[in-house]
């Protein structure tokens, strides 16, 4: 992944690329324009699958997925993202409803995910799992 800066006038900084993947749009779009305000570069798409070409043609710094999809859930697609992308796959945090314990229950026996947020989120919690598990 290229390093990105912020540009010229603002304080240097990393800027990531993040996948939002979430079948509700509202959700989606919520977290697009989040991460945006937070400088980031974010792109969004409804469909697992679409999200895992989106990924290998341009792998991500940090991927939200959210845990209950139809067709493929978040848990699936990490796994196939890194079965895909190896080292280069992104750092994932899952976004869901239910309790974090309950859906790291579920999902750490298939994969490590990096963090979760859980929904509905407030955007300074949003902003500060995504800066520490970005760390930068």
């Amino acid at each position: 992944m290229q390093d990105r800066r912020a540009g010229a006038g603002e304080q240097e900084r990393r800027v990531a690329r993040v996948l939002i993947v979430d079948d509700t749009d509202i959700v989606r779009k919520a977290l697009e324009r989040a991460l945006r305000k937070m400088g980031h570069l974010a792109v969004s798409t409804s469909d697992a699958l679409e999200a895992l070409a989106m990924a290998e043609s341009d792998p991500p710094d940090l991927a939200l997925l959210d845990y209950r999809m139809p067709k493929m859930d978040g848990a699936t697609l990490f796994q196939r993202l890194q079965a895909s992308l190896g080292d280069r796959c992104p750092k994932v945090l899952f976004v869901s409803a239910s309790p974090p314990d309950e859906v790291a229950r579920a999902v750490e026996r298939r994969c490590k995910p990096a963090g979760y947020v859980r929904k509905p989120f407030h955007l300074d919690d949003l902003a500060r799992v995504v800066g520490d598990v970005l760390d930068f």
